[in-house]
Formats: C-alpha cells, sequence, structure tokens
C-alpha cells in the first residue's frame, strides 16, 4: 500500500512502464528480428544493416525522434543496442512470448472483468489443459477469437485502461498536469 499519493502516482507509473516495455518494446524487438531475419535470406548482414533496422523498428514503434509521444528528444547513440540483447544471438523470436503473454494475460482478465460467472472454473480447465489445445480452442470458453481485433484491443485495455486513468486523475490532482 502506497503512504502518499506521490507514492502511488510513482507506483502506478512504474507499472504502466513495464507494461508498456512488455508489449510495444518487445513487439519492436520481433520487429527488428524480422527485418534481419528477412534480408539474412539473401546472405550475411553487416553491423551498419543490423543498425539500419534497429532504428526502423524503434521508429516504427516509438515515432521519429522528437515527435510528440515519442519517448526521447533524440536517438544518439542507440543504433547498436540490439546487440546486447542476448535473445537475438541464442533464441530468435523469443522475445514475442513476453508481449504475446501479456496481451493474453490482459485479455483473460478483460473476460474476467465482463463475465466474472464461471471464471475460475474455465481458468482451470485452461490452466490443467496445459498445451493440449490449440489457442483458439482453448480460449473459445471464455468467449475469446484471437483471430479478432477486438481481443487484442481488449487486452490493452484491460491491462492499461485503469491504471492510466487512475494515474492521470492523481496527476492532475497533485497539479503535474491539467485537466486534459
Amino acid at each position: 500500500m502506497a503512504s502518499s499519493p506521490n507514492e502511488r502516482l510513482s507506483l502506478l507509473m512504474s507499472k504502466i512502464d513495464d507494461t508498456i516495455n512488455s508489449v510495444v518494446r518487445q513487439c519492436s524487438f520481433d520487429r527488428f528480428e524480422e527485418l534481419a531475419h528477412t534480408a539474412r535470406k539473401d546472405g550475411e548482414l553487416n553491423t551498419e544493416e543490423l543498425d539500419k533496422f534497429w532504428m526502423q523498428a524503434v521508429e516504427e514503434y516509438y515515432g521519429k525522434a522528437g515527435e510528440a509521444g515519442a519517448p526521447f528528444d533524440d536517438y544518439d547513440d542507440i543504433q547498436h543496442l540490439w546487440a546486447y540483447v542476448p535473445h537475438f544471438h541464442h533464441v530468435p523470436f523469443y522475445v514475442y512470448s513476453y508481449a504475446f503473454a501479456d496481451l493474453v494475460v490482459g485479455t483473460l482478465y478483460h473476460s474476467f472483468q465482463t463475465t466474472p460467472d464461471g471464471f475460475e472454473d474455465r481458468l482451470l480447465d485452461l490452466l490443467a489443459a496445459g498445451g493440449t489445445k490449440d489457442f483458439a480452442t482453448a480460449l473459445a470458453p471464455f468467449g475469446l477469437d484471437p483471430k479478432s481485433p477486438s481481443f487484442w484491443e481488449d487486452a490493452i485495455k484491460a491491462h492499461l485502461g485503469g491504471l492510466m486513468a487512475e494515474a492521470e486523475s492523481l496527476a492532475e490532482e497533485l497539479g503535474y498536469m491539467k485537466n486534459a
């Protein structure tokens, strides 16, 4: 439990950052790998090509440096950051599982929020099945269709919606932002 509104806001922002990192960052990593592996089919890649793919993925997911919404004013000296991610070298496309799992948890949470009756039994059945069912079949008892865009949208809203609303309200209350 937070001891003050400022501490509560700090905790909320930390959780929001973690969720964004789990989804957006990992998806941008996956995009980098897609670009690199697709180009690799035509031959070996050099550092400059990998740097270019890294920067392309960064800009696709975060925007150009300095744009509204971009996390940084500049992207100076980040072109080699792809080299520090061990998954890229040892387990290609491993990062995808982070974002995927986080979003699935979000959409299951949304299912719980909207249809709580019987949720616990459905969840226990899902867990008991392990890997014996394909993804769509495993989620069907929850009324979830992973082929539907709303599946992923609901996941993000369930994960971030309440946290963002509370953080914005608290930031406004504390005078950090004006009523938007």
